[in-house]
């Protein structure tokens, strides 16, 4: 009888694990799924409430503006894009953080002044019943190369990055219901071009990144919105930076690829335990990927640079893969059609959707792909 209970919650565990990560059967075509007004690398596109993907931000070298003041609309739907009437102060490199109520915070980042990129302390809420951009209360610190995660309160925490060209561990909290700003503690060390993410448990963790003097770091620190109070967390395998980031079903995080030795390797934060877990080699290494979970909880990793010896340039390539939590491996996947790094791989109930980036000659793309699952 005991025997047959240890059995049963064996299978219970089993059966709990497979609900939140669904076992893998699908694969997946590629097609043209339109174009952007303008050529963007660097951009960001992210889902905003009501299903549409906005893409704001981004540079084309070949633009005399360099950096692009315009915002576009995808509907996944019909694959229509939108250019908005409203303009933001074209930049790169800033955070964009949704609150509960839809609206999107973009944070900081850097503008193109005259011949050089700048760090800017502009903020801007856009709000998707109207389609339209609010300018917000200015960040404490101008920073760009930082990160920002929502809290459970509503609030947005944001963290380090670079003001120009030095390196900040500064923290700062926006409250969107007064529209204010407030310190907060600080990071141990100063970091840059970093993970940062929400914990189910409210916390917030950072990985990787480079410390102030331009190396890659594998340490992680973990926050505490309770107690303003951040904390070591356990140690990443290898440093890594310009990798990939995912949240999983469960809420464990994924880290995968980046510069170096980082390139082939992938590992997941354990949030119950708290340990870093070993999560396969890719089959192709890289950096400055796409990344982004498919509907039955594997992970889509598309292109990125391939990372050699003495490499002094972006080398973008197609190669995409899958990690299947069941496995914990690794496997090839159908590819995109175009050369792409530094782009976005949003998912939508309509198909995933590769967006922007850098191509061959790192050229900046204006072609949306799609991917349907088969």
């Amino acid at each position: 009888m005991k025997g047959a209970l240890v059995l049963a919650a064996v299978l219970a565990l089993t059966l709990a694990r497979a609900s939140v990560f669904a076992p893998p059967s699908r694969t997946g075509q590629w097609s043209l799924a339109g174009s952007l007004e303008r050529p963007r690398a660097y951009a960001t596109a992210v889902t905003v409430k009501g299903g549409d993907i906005l893409v704001f931000g981004g540079l084309d070298e070949n633009d005399p503006r360099v950096v692009n003041p315009t915002s576009e609309l995808i509907s996944p739907l019909t694959g229509k894009v939108t250019t908005l009437p409203g303009k933001v102060p074209g930049r790169l490199h800033q955070t964009a953080t949704a609150l509960p109520n839809g609206h999107l915070v973009v944070a900081g980042g850097v503008e193109w002044v005259s011949d050089h990129f700048q760090s800017v302390d502009r903020v801007d809420v856009f709000v998707p019943e109207k389609n339209a951009w609010i300018e917000a209360a200015p960040l404490l610190q101008a920073r760009s190369d930082h990160g920002a995660a929502a809290l459970p309160d509503g609030d947005v925490l944001v963290a380090g990055g670079n003001y120009n060209t030095r390196p900040l561990a500064t923290s700062e909290i926006y409250d969107p219901r007064t529209d204010t700003w407030r310190e907060a503690a600080p990071l141990s060390h100063p970091r840059v071009r970093f993970s940062m993410v929400s914990l189910p448990d409210g916390r917030v963790l950072v990985a990787g990144g480079l410390d102030q003097l331009g190396r890659p770091l594998a340490t992680t620190e973990i926050y505490d919105p309770d107690k303003d109070r951040w904390s070591a967390g356990p140690d990443l395998s290898t440093p890594r930076v310009q990798h990939a980031t995912v949240v999983l079903p469960n809420g464990d995080v994924l880290f995968i690829g980046g510069q170096d030795g980082a390139s082939g390797t992938a590992e997941r934060f354990d949030h119950v335990t708290g340990k870093m877990r070993y999560a396969g080699s890719l089959v192709t290494p890289r950096l400055v990927e796409q990344a982004a979970l498919l509907p039955d909880g594997r992970v889509l990793v598309t292109g990125g640079s391939v990372e050699e010896p003495g490499r002094t340039n972006w080398v973008p390539f197609t190669d995409a893969e899958v990690w299947d939590p069941l496995t914990n491996k690794w496997r090839a996947f159908p590819s995109p059609k175009e050369p792409r790094a530094l782009g976005d791989l949003v998912p939508t109930p309509a198909g995933m959707f590769l967006i922007g980036g850098i191509g061959t000659g790192e050229a900046a793309h204006r072609s949306i792909e799609r991917l349907t699952l088969e």
